[in-house]
């Protein structure tokens, strides 16, 4: 027991005071270690950051230490100073804060760190950190940064000490697994086109997608001189509204560094035959970045393997192309009517894929089906699937009476996604019609030609008197007559002929192959001023048929399956010129007996490679 008194205490409390300090530096140096998340996915990015503060020197050469399971991708680090007096006394620490940017890539739980850092020869460790991975697409949410903080997430003074240092600072944004690269496909900015599937039957949808990869760290390049990627075998369907907006911004990690992608373009293709097809290449030149070198920027060529669906239990009626998963409902009214009248019949098919364009109906006997009017409501749906219904309007005559069944109308389709023929029904029913409550209208009898002639008089009339004819009252004027006739014979007869050669001169100059190649060119320019893509389609085939005939001496008009280009190259064409001419020909044709309506942006296309093609077959001519 402490003896003393009050004194004794008070002496010991001032004691207890004075050492504060010193007892407080007994665990110099201050260090820690902490990531921004424990649990992410992989291809995602965690923060390992350390902080170390020491009043015995400055701390250096850190290492984060074991990253099994991770990649480090970046580093930043910056050196402090603190001077504190306390008492009259004054205190110096030196400090060092450092951020690793780890990308995990491998899934399952490891350990990170010790992190250490040396101290003139001492070397102090935190640490280690236990983080759970998980497979790729399946991590956790990350919270975004606050988008009115212009740090971010990152602490100013610190992004300020980076600067300061030249070392970025890393910052822990998610990426996208599925738009990872091994590799740039240019500085700054470059073009990146995938495919959801590289092999299909006719009729499947392919789903081709467009991106703009840039570095965040570059200048916005722009983007101008853009030319589509064109798709000559296949129905081309935007998934999108607006192609020329941004549908979806995110990030992906190309070579280890972070990319900003932009979706530029979607497409549903539909193959329209089997082989392997292609879809070109989509380019564009950066307009504002100057330290690109070379600005064009090209994607990449696609190729998609198209064969049939197979034979094998192939239902009856089906039609090639007709490939999806579809539903039909249908609509009767009225149910109960006259003979000879007529009754709406309503069919309503609607699904995924590319929704057949017309249906057969049934054949039974007394059933007049008249062309129905189409109505679609068709385009892009979730999951980047294209679809949507088509409604066809029938009206029905019935000619027989009794209850009249309207028949089964199936629509067999494949159905991609089951691997296997299915069959879209629907029963029409049965009407109900009653014998006519009118006459029934006879059948058409052909005219009587004496109808118009008066009645058969009951009596004779009176005598009418005798005529007198010109050569009795006026003989000098009947002779005169009589002898102008063989005279005017002859001066008709040679303005006739002279009328006749003037009329086949002037045909003969119409029909040159000159004066149509002409025609058909202003035909295409009228056509390209209008808003109908198959008629443009038709008009720009016909100018270029009208140029090899003009040009070449070749007609390709019945030209089939490779043997236009062939002619043309027999005449002395190059190869690579008659392949255009084979290919937009081909293309045209496509476009005017598609299912569907051709787009019009396509077809104007088109016509501005003809018109570039028939110049080009003029200078070899």
């Amino acid at each position: 027991m402490m003896r003393g008194g009050p004194r004794a205490w008070l002496l010991a409390l001032a004691c207890f005071v004075l050492l504060l300090p010193r007892l407080a530096r007994a665990d110099d140096p201050e260090m820690s270690a902490s990531v921004d998340t424990q649990h992410l996915g992989v291809g995602e990015i965690m923060r390992l950051s350390v902080r170390v503060a020491s009043s015995h020197g400055q701390p250096g050469h850190p290492s984060p230490g074991t990253t099994t399971g991770f990649t480090v991708i970046g580093t930043s680090s910056s050196p402090s100073q603190q001077v504190t007096i306390t008492n009259g006394r004054m205190t110096s620490q030196r400090g060092l804060d450092v951020a690793w940017s780890l990308r995990a890539d491998k899934a399952g739980t490891w350990m990170v760190g010790p992190v250490s850092v040396q101290i003139g020869a001492q070397t102090y460790r935190a640490g280690p950190i236990r983080i759970t991975v998980a497979p790729a697409g399946q991590g956790p949410p990350r919270a975004a940064p606050d988008p009115y903080d212009p740090f971010g997430a990152v602490d100013p003074l610190q992004h300020l000490l980076d600067s300061l240092n030249g070392q970025p600072q890393p910052q822990a944004y998610p990426t996208d697994p599925k738009l990872a690269m091994d590799a740039a496909r240019g500085t700054v900015a470059f073009l990146h086109a995938t495919t959801d599937i590289t092999s299909a039957v006719v009729g499947q949808q392919v789903t081709v997608s467009m991106y703009l990869y840039t570095d965040p760290n570059a200048r916005d390049p722009g983007m101008v001189d853009v030319h589509e990627a064109t798709a000559a075998d296949f129905v081309k369907r935007p998934l999108f509204e607006d192609d020329n907006s941004d549908h979806n911004v995110s990030r992906a990690l190309v070579d280890g560094h972070v990319y900003l992608v932009r979706l530029l373009r979607r497409w549903a293709l539909f193959p329209i035959k089997a082989g392997d097809l292609t879809v070109s290449a989509m380019d564009l030149t950066l307009q504002r970045n100057r330290s690109t070198g070379d600005p064009k920027r090209e994607s990449e060529v696609l190729t998609i393997h198209v064969t049939e669906p197979p034979t094998d239990h192939r239902p009856p009626g089906y039609m090639l192309g007709d490939v999806g998963s579809f539903t039909l409902s249908s609509d009767v009214t009225p149910r109960d009517i006259e003979e000879d009248s007529a009754i709406g019949v309503t069919l309503t098919l609607s699904g995924t894929g590319n929704l057949p364009s017309m249906i057969t109906p049934p054949a039974e006997a007394g059933l007049e089906w008249l062309p129905p009017e189409v109505h679609e409501k068709v385009g892009g749906t979730k999951g980047d699937k294209f679809g949507g219904s088509r409604t066809f309007a029938y009206v029905v005559r019935i000619h027989k009476t009794g209850d009249v069944s309207l028949g089964l109308i199936h629509i067999p389709f494949w159905d991609p996604t089951a691997n296997k023929y299915d069959v879209a029904r629907a029963n029409l029913g049965v009407v109900t019609v009653h014998p006519r409550t009118t006459p029934k209208p006879t059948a058409d009898q052909a005219p009587d030609p004496f109808a118009a002639l008066p009645d058969v008089r009951t009596q004779m009339g009176g005598t009418l008197p005798a005529a007198r004819h010109l050569a009795e009252d006026r003989a000098s004027l009947f002779w005169l007559a009589l002898g102008a006739t063989p005279f005017s014979f002859v001066f008709f007869a040679a303005a006739s002929s002279l009328v006749s050669r003037v009329r086949e001169r002037r045909e003969s100059i119409a029909a040159s192959p000159e004066t149509e190649l002409k025609t058909k060119l202003s035909a295409a320019e009228r056509a390209a001023r209008t808003d109908d893509a198959r008629v443009l389609s038709a008009a720009t085939a016909r100018a270029l048929e009208a140029a090899t005939v003009v040009y070449a001496n070749v007609l390709v008009r019945d030209a089939r399956g490779g043997e236009a280009a062939r002619r043309l190259v027999d005449a002395g064409v190059a190869e690579e010129l008659a392949g255009k001419v084979e290919s937009l020909l081909a293309d045209c044709e496509a476009a005017r007996f598609s299912p569907d309506a051709p787009l019009l942006t396509d077809a104007r296309e088109r016509w501005a490679a003809a018109k570039r093609t028939i110049n080009a077959l003029r200078r070899t001519a």
